[in-house]
């Protein structure tokens, strides 16, 4: 059973045909959502947190209904038999799963716990790095004739081929 959404979502989710001899598969299915997501979100928050790993932590609804929507994907094209509706009902789910985490991912939404509150972001995404420190520009705003290139300018990148 999934941490993020259940077999028994799906079942209630699930639209034409019979969901007999899937929940086995669709448990599967969610194993790989899950998975999908939590690659997805590393990159902004701690998924190691009880909130993305355990029962016991509150899962953020959207997460649940992403996982819902991927699982659900998925099972579709697991259970398409070539049939192209059957692969654009699949697209469809699997599309509007991953643009709604790309929101995410770009700053345009949040994800808010069951509470409404913000969830945090990990904070060891934000380290900044930067090659320029000690770098002079060979180009300023001022007087050209007062520009000169950086003297360790060639040393520098030597540097950065390392």
């Amino acid at each position: 059973m999934g941490l993020f959404c259940t077999t028994t979502s799906l079942e209630t989710l699930w639209v034409g045909g019979s969901f007999a001899n899937l929940t086995a598969l669709a448990s599967d299915l969610i194993g790989q959502a899950e998975d999908e997501i939590r690659k997805k979100m590393s990159k902004r928050y701690d998924v190691s947190t009880d909130d993305w790993q355990t029962t016991t932590g509150t899962v953020p609804p959207m997460v649940t209904t992403w996982c819902e929507w991927l699982s659900l994907g998925y099972l579709y094209e697991a259970s398409a038999r070539g049939g192209n509706d059957t692969y654009k009902r699949a697209d469809r789910y699997i599309d509007k799963a991953r643009d709604n985490m790309k929101e995410v991912m770009e700053y345009e939404a949040n994800l808010v716990g069951a509470d409404g509150s913000e969830l945090t972001e990990s904070d060891s995404n934000l380290i900044l790095k930067s090659n320029t420190n000690d770098y002079h520009d060979t180009f300023a705003e001022d007087n050209p004739l007062n520009w000169e290139v950086d003297q360790d300018k060639i040393d520098d990148i030597a540097d950065e081929r390392d």
